[in-house]
């Protein structure tokens, strides 16, 4: 990470918990990676929509399909996260997914359909995870 991306990050900080704390619907620019019948997909540019709560729908986009596994006559993706049955946090792992630096968190969201893992900044993935929660997972 050049010094220029993290001074822009400490300039940011905590922008985006604000935000998802005032509960209001929420565009977060990610990176993003799903599986398909074939493995896992490349991570690729991508966003999440994260609706207002409690009523909020949580959807994730990107303008790539090939990457995420769909046709290439698709313009792009933008689908609602369904029949989710977890969502957490893990540690990142390897390079190809440090985007921000190895010292970051991946968010995990995962149905019986699939899984998809996003990559947000330092710092912003426990918040985005729980919204994500609230909004997708069913109360008990």
């Amino acid at each position: 990470m050049s010094l220029r991306d993290r001074l822009r990050n400490r300039r940011n900080d905590g922008a985006l918990r604000a935000t998802l704390s005032q509960g209001g619907p929420v565009r977060v620019p990610c990176r993003l990676r799903r599986t398909s019948a074939r493995g896992w997909g490349p991570w690729t540019e991508g966003a999440l929509t994260l609706g207002a709560i409690p009523d909020g729908e949580a959807r994730w986009l990107t303008d790539d399909p090939v990457a995420v596994g769909f046709a290439s006559t698709n313009s792009h993706v933008d689908l609602p996260f369904e029949e989710v049955s977890d969502v957490y946090l893990r540690s990142v792992r390897f390079r190809t997914e440090a985007f921000w630096g190895m010292e970051n968190d991946i968010i995990v969201v995962a149905s019986e359909r699939g899984t998809v893992e996003v990559a947000v900044p330092p710092g912003d993935a426990e918040a985005v995870a729980s919204r994500l929660a609230e909004l997708v997972q069913p109360t008990s």
